[in-house]
């Protein structure tokens, strides 16, 4: 089963994930936020279609639409929401060289559509799809009216859990359907399971954290297991190798990583893993430590091959718990970026 991790001392969340307790955080405090949505972007810009800001009447709380340049007028667009109520448009251009004079002086050379969604502190299913896209590791697709006297109306979707609202962020009681123009995708967080801690597991977490992955730990070693106190797991898994299959059989990953210091235990893991689909399996330790392990586990090392990364990271160069940790989320990032590009 799995042991829920807490610490009063957790490294910073940011991503997906961030913005989903910021908006959660408002609701809490009953004051009412805005969402800001790409809908679309030409040419060169910070951010593409399906990023998320999260604003309050303060400003800015989660996410960036720039490097800064753009978020003064962002933040007064959002106050007009605050105010009215009403969902608006906008479209920030960097591309002509009036920008470079009058305008943001970007040089960026492109353009977004934004959507500046209301979300109200009472009823807002847009609250609720993104909460249970979280909850459930689910895509969030938006389906959004881009124009018109419906803009900001449409509808969420977190697998099979639909949200409609209007253009107030309401929940949208009536019966025909909106017709919509906009669509995002917007990924779920990348689920990452440690198998074995060790001295590189607080520095990874670190940096995980920050990229908003959910990460999860299966170990049953209560010296191994000090590594990885307070260091924001999401979840802890102690049932030991023989609980492996089942938690692998139940659950989806989008990576694996066997870190054990512990030749066995790095096979048993292997072995396991071997019968899995998830398309990221890394393996701690050099490449002498890796051609013994797959030597051990026979006839499993021909389904693990195009999967496996050994030795596990980047070539980023350095030593130590920290660069190890480095180059290893550096690895994983550029793995989960790959498969999220367009086919």
């Amino acid at each position: 089963m799995p042991i829920d991790i807490e610490s009063p001392a957790l490294p910073p969340l940011g991503g997906l994930r961030a913005l989903v307790a910021g908006v959660e955080a408002l609701a809490a405090t009953r004051r009412d936020g805005v969402l800001c949505v790409v809908v679309g972007s030409n040419g060169s810009t910070y951010r593409k279609p399906g990023a998320l800001v999260l604003l309050d009447a303060a400003g800015v709380r989660v996410g960036a639409l720039s490097g800064g340049c753009l978020e003064a007028e962002l933040e007064a667009r959002a106050r007009d929401v605050l105010a009215n109520g009403s969902a608006q448009a906008v479209r920030f251009d960097t591309s002509g060289d009036e920008d470079r004079v009058f305008g943001s002086g970007t040089g960026c050379g492109g353009s977004i559509d934004v959507l500046l969604l209301p979300l109200p502190a009472s009823v807002a299913p847009l609250r609720r799809a993104l909460r249970a896209a979280d909850a459930r590791g689910a895509e969030l697709v938006l389906d959004l009216v881009g124009s018109g006297e419906r803009l900001g109306s449409g509808e969420a979707r977190a697998g099979d859990e639909r949200h409609r609202f209007d253009e107030r962020g309401g929940a949208d009681d009536h019966g025909d359907a909106v017709a919509t123009d906009r669509r995002v995708r917007i990924a779920p967080a990348p689920r990452v399971l440690l198998l074995g801690a060790g001295p590189e597991t607080r520095p990874l977490l670190v940096h995980a954290r920050l990229l908003g992955w959910r990460v999860e730990l299966a170990d049953h070693r209560e010296r191994w297991l000090r590594f990885a106190a307070g260091s924001g797991v999401d979840a802890e898994y102690r049932d030991g190798p023989d609980g492996l299959a089942a938690l692998l059989e139940g659950a989806r990953f989008d990576a694996a990583l066997v870190m054990n210091h512990n030749l066995d235990l790095d096979a048993r893991c292997l072995r396991a893993l071997a019968g899995t689909a998830i398309r990221y399996i890394g393996l701690l330790g050099p490449a002498a430590r890796r051609d013994e392990l797959l030597a051990e586990i026979g006839d499993a090392r021909d389904a693990l091959l195009p999967r496996l990364r050994a030795p596990i990271g980047l070539r980023l160069g350095g030593e130590g718990a920290e660069a190890i940790a480095l180059a290893i989320v550096a690895e994983m990032q550029q793995e989960f970026a790959r498969a999220a590009r367009p086919t």
